[in-house]
């Protein structure tokens, strides 16, 4: 794919009217953008293979493969769902504009239009794009000043358990212990050891995939359906055990995602063990889902828990944030969530959380669908 770095923006167009493709691409030149046109959806995906535009101008109503394809083609390639995509168009109906808002539209524009609006909207949608780029960089500054802050604390206390009982035990053996001293020390050595294993494998996993692109040859169609039932394979014990319970709504088989399993199964994964860490003594379990709302699949997940207050999921939007990290009983650096919402936005996807204090909360991972999801 085409990186080299440029001074004007690059504007793909899709039209198959020759007439008006011609008019739009000869205006937008004039503006000093560089354009490419192509009649219909399928040259222009095509060319998006090698290539990548700043933005997309595209019809909805066009041969071989129509806008809404295009769109959805695109949304499902990791290399191109960023791109913000405008809709131009005869299609009027309130339907049409709120159907292609949901898809995740930049903007909707009807034709007949105004040279001057339709670079107005293309400015606007570039510079919306390299506002979220600016705050996504500010974001990755404030999060390495909290790393640091944060893993003071939470490799300090593991590390607390693991050498206080490790002198204790070189002092008893000179002095001599019971068995339960014993046992008490060694569990405590062993549960500060796998606290800190736990920190340092998801600092590390987290530390890799910042700056980490996802390969072609890496991303698989996956069954929403079999993400969850893999995923749950490793939890059905530890489950039992606390005596919850793990339901799976098995429908929506069909539904697919084009991503990374590795990963995927690692968020639900991360999704599955905060469930079970914060679980209230009368919490049942989880129910676990695929959803489908166009062109995302949702990969859902609701509990019985703590819950949290609105404030507090607010909080969550702020990667190594544990809401309520003084009171709370269980350890954490608040790393689980922003893995999670790493792995979405790898995917082009986001996560969702739904919570209400002391009745519970819903996490959905929505991640675009493969194109033939909408098929089945």
């Amino acid at each position: 794919m085409t990186t080299e770095r440029r001074t004007q923006s690059l504007i793909q167009v899709v039209e198959d009217d020759t007439n008006l493709n011609m008019a739009i691409s000869e205006t937008l030149r004039s503006y000093d953008f560089i354009v490419e046109s192509f009649a219909n959806g399928a040259e222009a995906l095509a060319w998006l293979e090698t290539n990548r535009p700043d933005i997309i101008l595209c019809d909805i109503m066009m041969p071989q493969m129509d806008g809404y394809t295009f769109l959805r083609n695109t949304r499902a390639d990791p290399r191109l769902r960023s791109l913000p995509f405008i809709f131009l168009t005869a299609r009027t109906s309130m339907d049409d504009q709120r159907l292609a808002r949901e898809i995740g539209v930049e903007d909707y524009l009807i034709k007949p239009i105004d040279s001057e609006n339709l670079v107005i909207a293309i400015r606007n949608a570039l510079r919306r794009r390299q506002t979220m780029e600016d705050e996504m960089q500010e974001q990755m500054d404030a999060l390495r000043n909290r790393i640091v802050t944060v893993l003071q604390h939470e490799f300090r206390t593991p590390l607390t358990f693991v050498l206080g009982y490790g002198e204790y035990l070189l002092e008893a053996i000179e002095t001599g212990f019971d068995q339960d001293e014993l046992r008490t020390s060694v569990a405590a050595i062993l549960d500060g050891g796998r606290r800190l294993q736990r920190l340092i494998e998801s600092f590390l996993l987290l530390a890799e995939i910042q700056n980490y692109t996802l390969k072609t040859d890496e991303l698989r169609d996956l069954s929403g359906l079999w993400l969850w039932t893999s995923a749950i394979q490793g939890f059905q014990a530890l489950y039992a055990e606390a005596g919850l319970s793990i339901r799976l709504v098995e429908q929506n088989e069909h539904l697919i995602i084009n991503g990374s399993s590795q990963l995927l199964e690692e968020a639900l994964r991360r999704l599955l063990d905060n469930a079970l860490r914060y679980a209230r003594p009368d919490s049942t379990g989880v129910t676990v889902s695929v959803e489908w709302l166009e062109p995302y699949v949702g990969l859902r997940i609701e509990d019985d828990g703590v819950g949290m207050t609105p404030e507090q999921v607010k909080a969550l939007a702020r990667p190594f944030e544990q809401p309520d990290r003084e009171n709370r009983t269980v350890p954490g650096a608040g790393l689980s969530l922003a893995l999670i919402n790493h792995i979405a936005k790898m995917h082009g996807g986001s996560l969702e959380i739904e919570s209400t204090y002391g009745a519970g909360s819903v996490f959905t991972l929505w991640l675009p669908a493969a194109t033939d999801s909408s098929e089945a």
